[in-house]
């Protein structure tokens, strides 16, 4: 009898507060995760098949741009958004990107965990999901895992991502951002959840507050919230405390198992993180770009995680 089907979630720390993973590193993991179930679904009969997973980190400062992003920044607009980044009393490096999600360009960064679930929405293994039932999924293991930790409600509107209610007047701003790319039924991207980030009108500074840079997502007239600010509101200090990204990560990768029908979640960490990691980038074209390798070597050390401690604020 095979062994339970376990959701296997790989969380890359943050070793320092200039040493976060890279975007580009976390996009190569998880095209060898991809490579994994597209070969298993090519050939079942010579390939074990793979596990679901989930990728969760919180990477150096980069904007994404998607795929109606159809004319490229002007000269002046990539100077704006490559300036260095100021983040708790550290100058961090600003890289941009293509992604193949749908949207204009969105920012990536501290303070943010982003989740990335690889897993084929077809599988007979565990539950199978459309197109739109999973977006959906995504949307309310977000949802729930907002409730279930922090007390906030949050929901859906006919704008893309998970929303909040924010102040007095009670706006709408979103929380956490959603972009899903499909490849034979075989998921990446996912959603990322701003923890403890600026809001658009929070911080003025565009050198302390990347929304100042944008339009998120290209959504005039809306703005971003995180989670400390939204508890700061709704339980003026006698609410939950604030919880580290991986902390959050790994509340959203139980709630996600058990939506998808699986038997619980094992937690990779450590030397294998920088195995898998480091198998990635020999797969890949690319190589190793800028900031990879010594994020790698300082991941196979094991130093500890400063993002998840310093932002570890409550029970």
């Amino acid at each position: 009898m095979p062994p339970p089907l376990r959701l296997q979630h790989i969380h890359l720390p943050s070793p320092s507060p200039t040493n976060l993973p890279p975007y580009s590193l976390a996009s190569k993991l998880q095209s060898l995760l991809r490579r994994h179930h597209l070969n298993f679904k090519d050939s079942p009969s010579t390939n074990p098949p793979p596990p679901p997973f989930l990728i969760s980190f919180t990477p150096l400062p980069i904007y994404t741009l998607g795929r109606r992003q159809s004319s490229p920044l002007s000269p002046q607009e990539l100077t704006r958004l490559s300036r260095p980044l100021s983040y708790q009393n550290q100058t961090l490096p600003v890289t941009t990107s293509h992604s193949p999600r749908g949207g204009l360009t969105t920012y990536h960064g501290p303070g943010q965990v982003v989740l990335w679930p690889v897993l084929d929405i077809h599988s007979k293994r565990h539950k199978t999901f459309t197109v739109r039932c999973y977006s959906r999924l995504l949307e309310n293991t977000t949802i729930a895992t907002l409730e279930k930790m922090f007390r906030i409600r949050a929901f859906t509107t006919e704008d893309p991502g998970v929303w909040t209610r924010v102040g007095d007047g009670e706006e709408e701003r979103k929380i956490a951002a959603l972009g899903v790319h499909l490849r034979r039924h075989v998921s990446g991207l996912g959603t990322a959840i701003n923890v403890d980030m600026p809001g658009t009108d929070e911080v003025l500074s565009e050198r302390e507050n990347p929304w100042r840079r944008i339009v998120a997502c290209g959504i005039e007239g809306k703005t971003v919230t995180c989670v400390r600010e939204v508890v700061a509101h709704i339980t003026a200090g006698e609410g939950p405390g604030l919880r580290g990204t991986e902390v959050v990560a790994d509340f959203w990768g139980r709630e996600l198992s058990e939506r998808i029908g699986v038997d619980g979640v094992d937690k990779i960490s450590g030397g294998r993180v920088a195995e898998l990691l480091e198998e990635a980038v020999v797969r890949s074209e690319e190589g190793w770009e800028g900031g990879e390798e010594g994020y790698v070597e300082e991941v196979r050390r094991g130093l500890g995680g400063w993002v998840e401690e310093a932002l570890d604020r409550g029970v």
